[in-house]
């Protein structure tokens, strides 16, 4: 059954783990850290209950640490039973899902919340409020009560040592795979029967089961993320997907992967769709498989290789065994037959199109092949990657240099490929959007008024690129400058201006995105109500 993913408002699991820590620090820095972080999260969407109270109930110890503006016993003791009451509430108000309301006690003891607590609520809504040690009391308890049932079953921790230990139980698996189909086909020998023992077979069947019970343990404790950080990686190396011997493996222009390997893999590939799911894993296998494909052209320049290049052979077999998962799991218009796709291949082209290089011309074959109703709109690319690489291949010739290929090429103008360049750059805008590849030009004025917005959309400001940095020139920040006084933006003054990486500030530093601390500072009124 095909797994939804679930939207969550933390970037990866390191996070969430880095919030549980912070929140139950010592230190109270680290606490009030993860409490900014929490709230950060709120902006970007809903957050669990349980990480709402945790946060809400160490915001309110670090507040009584620092007993700032001078805050009375009163106070405290108000804000304390606030913050229990709702902690109850919420954990609670998730196990009402009957007709009729069933009492509170009754469904805190059902998912194992001390009964003083629901009597601690009640206290603080209807009767005298407890006195501040006991609140102070009931704050750690409920702190120590959420790590125990929530966060403890949340968070699973990973060793340092994480791809080590991966590449050696998978590289075991395999050893075991090998072991076993050896015995096999040792005892089906006519010619080894007289020296076949029933026991060698029974042992390669023993560790076998030893491996793939490690196997199962390890991908079991490892969380989704682990799949693009530590499986992935390790997977795409040589020796593994990629078999060290060169003579196992798959070879240019066909690419296709050989039934031995395919077969090798299908056992280690069902525990990790198991687990994982297919779509989060195969999308994942085919997003390191591209990236290693295809190096960022913007670094290295179109067709350039990097230091840590792939060999043909080993790139020949990845390509394969993309090839291998899109026949497998790829499906052209999403369903055929009543059989859903599972994988999406929009990211894989982007990169094979962003990207061109050796390799991704091969991808981009392969996926014609897998998807004919995409092979007339891929057809332009290929052939202009074609061009580009005998143009390449020719300025090598005249250079001195060995030429590549042994074929006579076409020869081609350096206007042709221009104009062929910038056809594919319209063709780029329209699958992926104007915007996905160049910076676009916006107003920086937040309070500029419907008047100049328009001025600005008929006549944008002039600007000029250097080095991938956009620098505002003096005659449109002086032609903005008496609307952008009222606003809380201002332009750098042209002395000040340094180039620095796009995304980064003026100074070259990195903006946090944090709920920085000083908002809860920042008085609702100008006077007190």
């Amino acid at each position: 059954m095909l797994k939804f993913p679930k939207v969550v408002p933390w970037a990866s699991t390191e996070e969430y783990m880095t919030v549980a820590d912070c929140l139950y620090s010592s230190d109270i820095s680290e606490r009030k850290r993860g409490v900014a972080i929490v709230k950060a999260w709120r902006a970007r969407g809903r957050v669990p209950v349980a990480i709402e109270a945790t946060a809400s109930l160490a915001e309110m110890c670090v507040a009584d640490h620092e007993q700032r503006h001078g805050v009375t016993i009163c106070q405290l003791q108000h804000m304390y039973a606030m913050a229990l009451i709702r902690f109850v509430n919420s954990i609670v108000d998730l196990e009402q899902k009957g007709v009729y309301a069933q009492s509170v006690a009754m469904l805190a003891g059902r998912i194992g919340m001390p009964a003083w607590f629901v009597e601690l609520r009640h206290a603080g809504t209807h009767e005298q409020l407890p006195s501040l040690a006991t609140l102070r009391s009931a704050c750690a308890q409920a702190l120590l009560w959420l790590r125990d049932y929530y966060w403890s079953k949340q968070v699973r921790r990973l060793p340092a040592d994480t791809m080590i230990q991966v590449r050696a139980v998978i590289a075991e698996y395999l050893s075991a795979c090998e072991t076993r189909q050896a015995s096999v086909a040792m005892v089906a020998s006519r010619s080894a029967k007289h020296s076949a023992n029933p026991s060698v077979l029974a042992a390669a069947e023993a560790t076998m089961e030893v491996a793939t019970a490690a196997l199962t343990a390890l991908v079991v404790r490892l969380h989704a993320d682990a799949v693009r950080l530590y499986v992935v990686p390790v997977l795409i190396e040589s020796g593994f997907l990629v078999p060290s011997e060169k003579r196992l493996r798959a070879k240019f222009p066909d690419c296709n992967l050989p039934p031995a390997l395919a077969d090798a893999w299908s056992a280690p590939f069902a525990v990790f769709t198991s687990s994982w799911g297919e779509t989060l894993f195969y999308e994942e296998l085919l997003a390191a498989m591209v990236s290693a494909l295809t190096p960022d052209s913007s670094e290295l320049g179109i067709f350039e290789s990097g230091d840590g290049a792939l060999s043909t052979s080993h790139a020949a077999t990845l390509v394969a065994w993309i090839r291998w998962i899109l026949e497998a799991h790829y499906v052209p218009n999403g369903t055929a037959g009543g059989k859903s796709s599972t994988v999406s291949i929009e990211d894989l082209l982007e990169g094979c199109l962003r990207n061109p290089s050796y390799y991704s011309r091969s991808v981009l074959r392969v996926v014609s092949d897998v998807d004919p109703a995409l092979k007339r709109d891929l057809k332009p690319f290929v052939e202009y990657m074609g061009k580009a690489l005998a143009a390449l291949v020719a300025d090598e010739a005249k250079a001195g240099a060995p030429p590549t290929n042994s074929k006579p090429l076409p020869t081609v103008s350096l206007k042709t490929l221009q104009e062929e360049e910038a056809l594919m750059q319209r063709r780029l805008d329209q699958l992926f959007g104007a915007g996905r590849g160049a910076s676009q030009i916006e107003s920086m004025d937040v309070d500029a008024s419907a008047n100049s917005i328009a001025t600005a959309t008929s006549a944008p400001e002039p600007r000029s690129a250097v080095n991938g940095t956009t620098a505002i020139t003096a005659a449109a920040a002086k032609a903005h400058q008496t609307e952008a006084a009222a606003s809380r933006w201002s332009y750098v003054p042209e002395t000040a201006w340094a180039q620095c990486p796009i995304g980064a500030l003026c100074d070259g530093s990195i903006p946090a995105l944090e709920w920085p601390a000083w908002i809860d500072n920042v008085p609702l009124h100008a006077t007190p109500l």
